[in-house]
């Protein structure tokens, strides 16, 4: 599978690199888009195949957590955005330094906030080694 996904990596940089630059856009896009199209078609198949071996993965509860992880991803981009629109004047080391701390406490918050079960584990975690 992954001989394959390397394959068509090649074939889609190549073609997508190209299209990129014939319309007049960064063949780097192209490049980009060429290896987040062969992953995903190689993990997909990958998925099958795992399931089909192992008679089952919990589709519910993978869906689930998808669900979650992209509810909190996508208030954390609301705040990343809302966090730029508020500090357009600073210097951009401070910007960059600031999102990630924003982004960060509002995707974790967020994720406490669903009660995803791994966030609970990981706090948990933290709070232990803290004692230490």
């Amino acid at each position: 599978v992954t001989s394959i996904a390397m394959g068509l990596n090649l074939v889609f940089s190549l073609g997508f690199a190209a299209l990129f630059s014939a319309v007049g856009w960064l063949p780097h896009g192209g490049l980009a888009l060429a290896n987040s199209l062969a992953t995903f078609l190689e993990v997909g198949t990958l998925l099958v195949l795992l399931r089909r071996k192992a008679g089952g993965l919990g589709g519910r509860r993978v869906l689930a957590a998808l669900g979650q992880g992209g509810l909190a991803a996508a208030g954390m981009g609301l705040a990343l955005f809302a966090w730029m629109g508020l500090t357009g004047g600073l210097p951009g080391w401070l910007v960059a330094l600031g999102g990630v701390a924003v982004g960060g406490a509002v995707y974790g918050l967020l994720l406490l906030a669903l009660r995803v079960e791994e966030a609970g584990w990981f706090l948990r975690q933290v709070r232990r080694f803290a004692r230490r």
